[in-house]
């Protein structure tokens, strides 16, 4: 709850723009993570933007449990996140790209990744995938270039929940319910699909 009212005032004191963009809907094919990602716009600095993707995840690290750890992974998943864009005035008034969306957002995001990874060093590696979720608020920037190319980064704070498996007791693994603060990064390589106008 707390998240959603932090959202309410970063919106409020970002929302100074008297211009108000006309947000496009936008398809694209990603590459960094692969897959396909669609923003639909929903008011006039408001979009819903989706995403299914293989999460490309790489770790190294260490536990007294099990020693030096590390791994690679491409697992399935998806995000859904809520934007806001608020810079479109200041981007205009210095004749910068604004089309298609070219613009710095707030926002609600959730990002299922289906994985066997280990949460934490003190965690085992999972035998099946399962779902990890996280849920947060996100500061970012997309610019759609003419060219075709698109950056999309985004960052922020949120909770991830999950089950792992941890040591019990009597060093016998035991399953539990993980639910921790963390942040949240992501960033989108990707070509825009729509007709150039």
């Amino acid at each position: 709850m707390s998240l959603f009212v932090l959202l309410g005032i970063a919106i409020e004191s970002f929302s100074q723009d008297k211009e108000l963009p006309q947000i496009t809907n936008i398809a694209k094919i990603t590459f960094f993570n692969p897959g396909i990602s669609y923003e639909k716009a929903i008011g006039s600095s408001q979009s819903l933007y989706g995403q299914a993707f293989m999460n490309t995840s790489f770790s190294i690290g260490y536990s007294s449990t099990f020693g030096n750890t590390s791994s690679i992974s491409f697992d399935p998943a998806f995000t859904i996140e809520y934007r806001y864009y608020y810079n479109y005035t200041k981007r205009q008034q210095k004749r910068k790209r604004t089309e298609m969306n070219s613009l710095n957002y707030l926002g609600p995001a959730f990002q299922t990744v289906f994985s066997k990874d280990r949460v934490s060093d003190d965690h085992y590696m999972e035998n099946k995938a399962r779902p990890i979720n996280t849920i947060g608020v996100v500061w970012g920037f997309q610019r759609n270039y003419k060219s075709r190319f698109s950056l999309d980064l985004n960052l922020g704070l949120g909770c991830l929940f999950t089950s792992a498996t941890v040591i019990g007791p009597a060093d016998e693994p035991i399953k539990d319910y993980v639910a921790q603060f963390t942040t949240l990064e992501e960033l989108n390589l990707a070509f825009w699909l729509n007709k150039r106008h």
